[in-house]
């Protein structure tokens, strides 16, 4: 497994060769090995974490079944549409309020957009144009609050050339970007490619305060351009797919949704986060560092796509 991670991190998609060639290691020491046979005092255990049984403590369920071969694990029909996500990603109550496919990703994040009911809380406070909402009462979670962040950043401020929404994207998504300028992350790993623009993701935080020690996200994620905007969908795969260590300790991110847009004069970033990191505090005082940090993630951002 973790042979498996550290080359997905070589690029953005995954390489398919590698997988190929752990698939025929595995089914030729399966075949000439005893499965009783105990090789973990005499040989790196790192080598063969695909075919022999780790201790107990270190058992851990894994994706490794999702290829076939080349072949991405397939596409069904769920919920009456044809998802982006195979079943066995998608929680149980995540399928009470959205289906995963383009069209209703888009209108789930257009009904955001239209809720009434998030408030105002800071609006075009600083030279980006950041906004930034809360919604306590929703309909995803009794006690975790939706927040939405709208950053509005003008073109003026890129000194040769504006970046396309592909650019803008990749730089947020793609970890190979991201871990260039953003600094808030220990890890953060693209796992499996489920099929195309589709993977499993996970990150583990850095230190983010006294009471929040570092946070592990496993998530699945999906991200599309349609009409010239660019979308991204992710939150938490269920327990089952991949169970939860005693460190870091896993949060649960109902949702992060985010879409970038722009016209002749600003980009446009409209973000929406509902995301338990169990310190047991509510919503509030959570939201109060939040101005600081996507000041700090906009400041970052430009500056990476300026150079």
């Amino acid at each position: 497994m973790e042979q498996e991670e550290n080359e997905s991190e070589i690029s953005f998609k995954s390489d398919h060769r590698n997988k190929e060639k752990l698939s025929f290691t595995q089914k030729l020491l399966k075949r000439f090995i005893p499965d009783n046979t105990n090789f973990q005092n005499s040989i790196p255990f790192k080598y063969f974490s695909c075919c022999l049984t780790p201790k107990e403590e270190e058992i851990e369920i894994s994706d490794l079944d999702i290829y076939d071969g080349d072949n991405y694990m397939s596409n069904e029909e769920i919920d009456g549409v044809m998802s982006l996500f195979p079943s066995k990603y998608l929680r149980k109550d995540e399928r009470k309020y959205i289906k995963f496919n383009k069209e209703n990703i888009i209108s789930f994040i257009k009904n955001l957009e239209n809720e009434k009911d998030f408030v105002r809380k800071f609006e075009k406070f600083n030279k980006f144009g950041l906004s930034m909402f809360m919604m306590d009462k929703n309909d995803f979670s009794t006690t975790i609050p939706v927040t939405r962040c709208k950053i509005e950043i003008p073109i003026s401020l890129f000194s040769t050339s504006v970046p396309s929404i592909e650019q803008i994207g990749d730089a947020i998504i793609n970890p190979n970007s991201r871990m260039k300028w953003d600094d808030n992350f220990k890890e953060y790993k693209i796992l499996k490619q489920l099929n195309d623009n589709t993977e499993t993701i996970q990150i583990i935080t850095k230190k983010q305060m006294q009471m929040i020690i570092p946070r592990e996200f496993y998530d699945k994620r999906t991200h599309f351009i349609e009409n010239g905007v660019f979308y991204c969908y992710s939150s938490s795969a269920p327990d089952s797919i991949r169970p939860p260590k005693k460190e870091p300790i896993r949060v649960m991110d109902y949702f992060c949704v985010f879409s970038v847009s722009l016209d002749n004069k600003s980009i446009f970033i409209d973000s929406y986060h509902q995301i338990d990191i169990k310190i047991g505090q509510p919503g509030p005082l959570i939201f109060m560092s939040l101005p600081l940090k996507m000041t700090q993630f906009t400041e970052n951002l430009i500056n990476f796509l300026n150079h």
